[in-house]
């Protein structure tokens, strides 16, 4: 039964008005989504060869094994590779969340609505207040493959993506009993603590423009040449919903 509560967000000011009455803990974490998604793992999304958890294995082995030379930082633990693995679009058991609730709204309304059989989608932001339970204690002995139970975790600053967007994770637990990964808002422990933001398709394009606004875009985001390269873009092109 769902115990998160949902809310329509028309306009960046409702937005802003919602986080500013309903967001006043120390640490409130957000995630946009372009569509109204199960809060679910990479890795719970993949048509993978073989059980989950015997593909995660392979996957972690082979990026560990082949990708050292790659890396300006050192990976401490199984936290840290997770993380690292995680940053650069290997599909884990992390799923991505930010402190800053207008990079949220940014992931979400980015690029124009997508559409499914006919109809233009909504994005939603989920907004998560947890508790000091939920936090992982992510040291060299506690293994993030091995958890009790799903986790918040704040990972190091291995990378400045990570800085600039505030990014956290909640890293999941898979569940033997039913072999699969519980997605967040169907889980017990967390969905008293969700509360769910709709965007409306037309909203998309307003909500973008007034983000750049406040510096909330491609380039700031994503510190590096490709985020500069696709704000500059976005600057001097239309996407098909800012005509």
């Amino acid at each position: 039964m769902r115990s998160y509560k949902i809310y329509g967000v028309k306009t960046m000011t409702e937005y802003v008005d919602f986080i500013r009455e309903n967001c006043k803990s120390e640490e409130v974490l957000f995630r946009g989504q372009p569509v109204d998604k199960p809060l679910l793992p990479k890795l719970a999304r993949l048509d993978l060869k073989g059980p989950t958890l015997a593909a995660e294995q392979r996957m972690m082995r082979e990026f560990k094994r082949r990708v050292v030379p790659l890396l300006s930082m050192q990976a401490k633990s199984s936290w840290d590779w997770l993380a690292i693995a995680q940053h650069h679009g290997m599909a884990t058991r992390l799923l991505d969340w930010t402190l800053n609730p207008l990079a949220a709204l940014w992931f979400a309304v980015n690029r124009p609505p997508m559409r499914e059989k006919g109809k233009v989608l909504a994005g939603v932001v989920w907004v998560l207040v947890p508790r000091p339970s939920d936090y992982a204690v992510a040291s060299v002995k506690e293994s993030p493959f091995k958890i009790n139970r799903t986790k918040v975790f704040r990972p190091k600053h291995i990378a400045a993506r990570l800085v600039t967007q505030a990014g956290w994770f909640t890293v999941h637990k898979f569940m033997k009993t039913e072999a699969r990964f519980i997605a967040l808002e169907s889980n017990k422990t967390y969905a008293s603590k969700l509360t769910k933001l709709r965007i409306p398709p037309r909203s998309f394009s307003d909500m973008r423009f007034e983000l750049d606004r406040f510096n909330v875009n491609a380039a700031t985001l994503f510190p590096d040449v490709d985020g500069l390269c696709t704000h500059v873009q976005w600057l001097n092109s239309y996407l098909e919903d800012e005509r």
